[in-house]
């Protein structure tokens, strides 16, 4: 088992991203498109993994595989929207099956994205989430199909 990493040192003034996927490709192809935004990136393997971090740095934007070993996504995004200390964090669920749109809803995600995806729509979505810092009552207005 591989503990959580912390990508690069957490400075207050750059956004956290908090990428939770088990998948070591995924790390790499997200980590490589995420550079250009000038994020802190962490990174984890499993949901209890992902929780830790999230609840150490509290990021601005997670970033959650639904096909987690220990947990699936839907679950630790409503296991962290329960904690009060990451309220104001946004989170992305990544899922390369059929998107379900009202379980993302449910579990209090802002959006959700089909992979594989386009980069530059990937990173619109991201800009979009990292932009909007009020944690409100509409979760869910990215939605990203495959290939869209």
């Amino acid at each position: 088992m591989t503990s959580p990493t912390p990508l690069h040192a957490v400075a207050p003034r750059s956004p956290c991203v908090l990428i939770v996927d088990d998948d070591e490709y995924v790390h790499g192809a997200l980590e490589a498109a995420l550079r250009g935004l000038r994020v802190h990136l962490l990174t984890a393997h499993t949901a209890a993994e992902g929780e830790a971090l999230a609840l150490q740095y509290r990021p601005l934007l997670a970033i959650v595989d639904v096909g987690l070993p220990d947990r699936d996504g839907y679950q630790l995004t409503a296991d962290m929207r329960r904690e009060s200390s990451l309220s104001g964090m946004r989170i992305l669920i990544l899922t390369g099956q059929s998107p379900d749109e009202a379980a993302a809803n449910d579990a209090g995600a802002n959006g959700l994205v089909q992979k594989p995806f386009r980069l530059h729509h990937f990173l619109d979505v991201v800009r979009e989430q990292l932009g909007n810092r009020d944690h409100d009552e509409t979760r869910m207005p990215a939605v990203l199909a495959r290939g869209a």
